[in-house]
């Protein structure tokens, strides 16, 4: 054999041998790329220890809103929930109880070979009305079950209908304690809510939480319609930062009041230029959020405010 010969089947075989390397190379599982890390392959699934159920907002309820608020978060190697973000949510506040909530759930960390990491991970939260009536409250729940010609009046935006009912029920029943926050929610229903907040602040019936903290949230509602001017929202913001303080007077542990002021207070936050000052705002309304959670929570789900 000569040289030539020789040094071809030499190249020959050192290609062979070298294409048969290359398969168990690339059969190699690939480092996932992280932090944060997505689930799947060498990646572990954290698994849900504790959580909390959100709160079903009195206004969606008594609209009736229904379906699943989608997040994605960040389940960090102590398998608390940082970084939530809603990829689907739902009006009049629901998305907003759902990640406030979904902060407090606890989970088993994921791992990767064998140790706690950070990823990311959805979930999904799924919001169902119950049969509780309509109304802002238990008092007023109450007047409505035993008024339903004012429930239905209010409800088709009779407002005359139902302010003429009312006249009649206060001369027949003056110590009625629903008539008076009956009064005050007709006046937010037809978006008077200046009007409302006087009466709210002269009423020292029995029902006083109900109808200052409902003060607060239609003020809340009002200030996250956009197309409204800034100027016009952040008095309603501040107007009803006032209501559910004087709410939170009458019932430091009423959870309505605290955490519509967590949502009016971000709200706040939205309309602040500076940015320390809106960081200052938005850590107020996690906190205040917070609280509202951990009340509930001790209260049990489904139990309403009392004062």
């Amino acid at each position: 054999m000569n040289g030539r010969s020789r040094a071809f089947r030499i190249t020959l075989a050192a290609l062979v041998l070298l294409g048969l390397a290359v398969p168990a190379i690339s059969q190699k599982a690939p480092t996932p790329e992280g932090p944060p890390y997505r689930v799947g392959g060498e990646v572990s699934r954290p698994e849900i220890l504790t959580n909390t159920r959100p709160i079903y907002t009195e206004l969606a309820r008594r609209a009736r809103v229904t379906g699943f608020v989608i997040v994605e978060a960040i389940i960090d190697e102590h398998g608390d929930v940082t970084n939530v973000r809603v990829l689907k949510g739902l009006p009049m506040g629901l998305d907003q109880a759902a990640v406030e909530a979904i902060k407090t759930w606890k989970f088993k960390p994921a791992t990767l070979a064998g140790q706690p990491v950070p990823v990311y991970y959805v979930l999904t939260v799924n919001f169902q009305v119950d049969g509780a009536p309509f109304g802002s409250g238990p008092i007023f729940a109450k007047f409505l079950e035993q008024n339903p010609q004012f429930a239905a009046d209010l409800q088709a935006k009779r407002h005359q209908e139902a302010s003429a009912l009312l006249d009649r029920q206060a001369t027949e029943r003056p110590a009625d304690p629903g008539i008076a926050y009956a009064r005050i929610y007709l006046l937010l229903d037809q978006g008077q809510l200046q009007d409302a907040w006087q009466k709210a602040l002269d009423n020292h019936g029995p029902e006083r939480y109900e109808s200052l903290a409902s003060v607060g949230a239609f003020a809340w509602k009002r200030a996250g319609d956009k197309a409204r001017s800034g100027e016009k929202r952040a008095e309603e913001i501040e107007l009803g930062l006032q209501a559910e303080a004087a709410a939170m007077a009458e019932n430091p542990e009423g959870v309505d009041a605290i955490r519509y002021k967590s949502w009016l207070v971000r709200e706040k936050a939205g309309l602040t230029l500076d940015p320390r000052g809106r960081q200052a705002l938005n850590a107020e309304a996690d906190r205040l959020g917070q609280q509202a959670t951990k009340l509930q929570n001790a209260k049990g789900p489904g139990t309403a405010d009392r004062p």
